[in-house]
């Protein structure tokens, strides 16, 4: 099979005057183009490092396109998104057939004219590879989880830590989800559930530290693949925002 994998993100703070631009994504340690799997591990490249050494040793064919993670900031600059998405686009069509796309976002990237980048970037990349490839997402916690992103990935997984030290671990989950449902092992199947809360929360302190753990225990359990809790990312205005948990389950259970 052929793998597609490919970083794009940011986390936007639409209340800043500084405004997120070009140098911003392709000025710092954090941008590649084709080759970020094969750096020394950085906070934008490591489930991509995590992904080609799977799917290497699997006997898997890997395609990377751009790796680009900008330190948090102000509204990406319009044209600076679609430069930067329709450079993966351009990459993926270049290398199609695919049969899985693995993106690494962060879930609360806004730009002038998208409130929802990662949405947007699932819809076009969905419309290019059809419904028979499987998509799947791995996003930060803080983010703004939406219809689109659901209705055009396969499987979405979020870090369950803050401090995001489980990076890393969350990437093999995605891979293994979506490599098992390309070869038609699991059918994955995703709902979501509005908290209707906007707030901060500390994973490392109970009451939340138990209610992940929890949901650690309910994985691979009963045809639950996955288990996840958007946090949101309260400075943001966008219709969105806000704490919502997500599951992916291995067909409608």
């Amino acid at each position: 099979m052929k793998i597609f994998m490919a970083t794009l993100a940011t986390e936007t703070n639409t209340f800043s005057p500084l405004p997120t631009g070009r140098a911003a994504f392709t000025g710092g340690r954090e941008w590649f183009r084709h080759d970020g799997s094969r750096k020394p591990p950085t906070i934008s490249n490591i489930p991509l490092i995590a992904w080609r050494r799977l799917g290497e040793a699997d006997g898997h064919t890997v395609v990377e396109s751009i790796c680009t993670f900008a330190q948090p900031a102000g509204t990406t600059l319009r044209h600076v998104y679609e430069e930067l998405r329709d450079m993966i686009l351009a990459d993926l069509r270049a290398a199609m057939p695919v049969d899985v796309v693995l993106l690494f976002m962060h879930g609360a990237m806004v730009a002038h004219g998208y409130d929802d980048c990662e949405g947007d970037t699932l819809e076009r990349v969905r419309r290019i590879v059809g419904r028979d490839a499987t998509i799947g997402l791995e996003l930060d916690l803080h983010c703004h989880l939406t219809e689109q992103m659901r209705a055009n990935a396969d499987a979405i997984v979020l870090y369950k830590e803050y401090p995001h030290v489980d990076i890393g671990d969350r990437a093999p989950e995605l891979y293994r989800i979506c490599l098992d449902a390309a070869l038609g092992k699991v059918r994955p199947v995703m709902a979501y559930h509005d908290c209707r809360m906007i707030a901060t929360y500390r994973p490392t302190q109970d009451p939340l530290r138990g209610f992940v753990d929890r949901m650690k225990a309910l994985e691979g359990h009963g045809g639950i693949l996955s288990v996840s809790f958007g946090h949101g990312f309260p400075w943001a205005d966008v219709a969105d925002v806000g704490s919502k948990i997500l599951v992916v389950a291995d067909r409608d259970t």
